[in-house]
């Protein structure tokens, strides 16, 4: 059996904060069901921050049950995009920057006789 649970009815339509997902984890252990379904029906925004912690949510309950299926349906085109971007960045972070030290200051005799 499935369980689909609506976000937006369960939370709100816009989806800001890192809580949220702690909510949703707490109705995702509560339904005895081995398929999860998170609706994003009328789900107009969510936050890099919160779509993270979703991302890390299912992540961390699909490694403590690895028989329980957690999906994503019915995601608007900027959710879909929001949850992409951050489960991207997760298997391929930005690389850091190069750490470049600074020239070496000399005097224009030392130049001089470099040169």
């Amino acid at each position: 059996m499935k369980k689909m649970l609506q976000i937006a009815e369960l939370v709100s339509p816009i989806i800001s904060s890192r809580d949220v997902s702690f909510v949703l984890k707490n109705e995702i252990e509560k339904a005895h069901f081995q398929q999860i379904d998170l609706n994003f029906s009328n789900v107009e925004f969510i936050s890099r921050s919160a779509a993270h912690q979703m991302i890390e949510m299912k992540e961390e309950l699909a490694n403590r049950d690895s028989s329980k299926v957690i999906t994503f349906s019915n995601t608007s085109p900027s959710v879909e995009q929001m949850l992409r971007v951050v489960a991207a960045n997760r298997v391929l972070p930005k690389p850091s920057l190069r750490k470049v030290e600074p020239p070496k200051v000399i005097s224009f005799e030392e130049f001089a006789r470099v040169s």
